[in-house]
C-alpha cells in the first residue's frame, strides 16, 4: 500500500515540476484599436505645453501597436497658443504619433500672425512633419503673404516662419504702394 502511494506521489511531483518549468505563453494582444466616427479631438502636446490642437474629422482610428492615431476626413484643424488661434490646418489626413507630432501626406497651413499661407508638400512626395518642438519639415513649400511669394525644397521652419530654411528658393517680393489686406480670416500682416 505504501509503495503505490509513493509511486503516485513521485509521479504527481514530477508532473508538477514539468508543468511549473514550462514557459507560460502570453496571449497575443489584439491588433484592434479604437475607431471613432464624427469626432472632435483636442491634442495637448507634451512638448509644447502652451499649445493645443483641435480637430474635427469623419474618423479617428487608434493603433495600439504603434500608439498612433490616424485622423481621416479632416474637416478642420486649428492650433491655439495660450488660448489664441495661431493657425489653421487643412490636409486629407493626419497621423498623430506617440510624441504628439503630426505626419501628413501634404498640408495647407494658414498662419494668422504674418498672414502666411503655407502649402507644405505635394501628393506623391515624402510626408510632411509638424514637430511640436521644432515646427515644419516638408519636401517642398510654397508660401504666400500680401508682400511675398516663396517656393523651395527641403523646407524647415518654426511655427511663425521666423527662421525658415529651404533649398533652391524662388522668391518674389511685392514692393511699392499700399500693401494689400490679409486674405486670411483673423490674420494680420
Amino acid at each position: 500500500m505504501v509503495r503505490p502511494a509513493l509511486i503516485a506521489l513521485v509521479v504527481i511531483g514530477a508532473l508538477s515540476l514539468f508543468l511549473v518549468s514550462r514557459p507560460v505563453p502570453t496571449p497575443p494582444t489584439p491588433n484592434r484599436g479604437v475607431k471613432l466616427e464624427n469626432v472632435r479631438l483636442t491634442l495637448y502636446p507634451e512638448q509644447d505645453p502652451k499649445a493645443r490642437w483641435e480637430f474635427a474629422a469623419a474618423q479617428v482610428e487608434q493603433d495600439p501597436g504603434s500608439r498612433e492615431a490616424k485622423v481621416t476626413g479632416l474637416q478642420s484643424g486649428q492650433r491655439f497658443v495660450e488660448n489664441r488661434l495661431d493657425m489653421r490646418l487643412s490636409a486629407p489626413e493626419v497621423t498623430i504619433d506617440r510624441a504628439d507630432n503630426l505626419r501628413l501626406p501634404y498640408a495647407r497651413v494658414e498662419i494668422l500672425k504674418g498672414c502666411y499661407t503655407v502649402n507644405l508638400g505635394k501628393p506623391g512626395e515624402v510626408p510632411v512633419t509638424i514637430d511640436q518642438r521644432e515646427g515644419f519639415r516638408a519636401p517642398s513649400v510654397f508660401i504666400t503673404a500680401p508682400s511675398l511669394e516663396v517656393q523651395g525644397k527641403d523646407f524647415k521652419s518654426d511655427f511663425g516662419i521666423e527662421n525658415p530654411s529651404w533649398r533652391d528658393p524662388i522668391e518674389k517680393f511685392i514692393s511699392g504702394g499700399e500693401q494689400p489686406p490679409c486674405p486670411i480670416e483673423g490674420g494680420s500682416s
